[in-house]
């Protein structure tokens, strides 16, 4: 089995955690029911930087991160 890890700053991952509370807050004040999706954009290794998105309420472009597979 692999794990898929990926490497993000502090302030990428402080900025996820809001949007994802402000999603939160705003689901059950709407009574809805939503999840978040993570998409992690590859480009060409050394020319192209992988990217991170996270997608709830609001496409949020989280910018370059470091990811990498490793045995579990």
């Amino acid at each position: 089995m692999r794990r898929l890890e990926i490497l993000m700053t502090d302030e990428q991952y402080n900025y996820m955690v809001e949007e994802r509370d402000y999603g939160n807050r705003t689901n059950i004040e709407e009574e809805t029911f939503c999840s978040y999706e993570l998409c992690l954009h590859i480009g060409s290794p050394d020319v192209i930087p992988a990217t991170l998105e996270m997608k709830m309420i609001n496409t949020i472009d989280l910018g370059e991160v470091e990811w990498s597979f490793s045995k579990f």
